[in-house]
């Protein structure tokens, strides 16, 4: 089964939790502390969200974190690529797995693998973070 890595789901949370504060600052403290989430691994996800423009983080002690764009806009397939980076049903699809393969040749699987992989990207492609918020 197709699994949302533990990441992307705590990324998920956290743009909920930043959605939902009506445009007040949060830190990643405040975040960690109600949603249960590993701060270390927080801050690295939301520095990952921060460099992507989706998230704006002011400094300073009264710093903290916002929406740099709507949840409408941000789809869930480019969610998972900023935090996971490039995924694949299948390992041999993926744009820099070892070609290698032995089975290359003789592969009954890798072209309905491959529409199969299409399918999933496109699902992730129509469904965006406002769909969690």
């Amino acid at each position: 089964m197709i699994r949302i890595s533990k990441k992307v789901e705590y990324a998920l949370m956290a743009l909920k939790f930043i959605s939902n504060s009506e445009h007040k600052l949060v830190t990643a403290r405040e975040i960690s502390d109600k949603g249960n989430i590993p701060y270390d691994l927080l801050s690295k996800i939301l520095q990952k969200l921060k460099n992507e423009n989706i998230l704006i983080s002011n400094q300073g002690t009264n710093g903290g974190y916002s929406m740099n764009k709507r949840p409408d806009e941000i789809p869930l397939f480019s969610l998972m690529n900023v935090i996971d980076g490039e995924t694949a049903i299948a390992e041999c699809l993926m744009d820099n797995s070892v070609k290698d393969c032995c089975l290359t040749d003789s592969c009954s699987i890798k072209n309905p693998v491959t529409v199969l992989q299409k399918e999933v990207e496109e699902l992730f492609k129509k469904k965006t973070i406002s769909d969690f918020v």
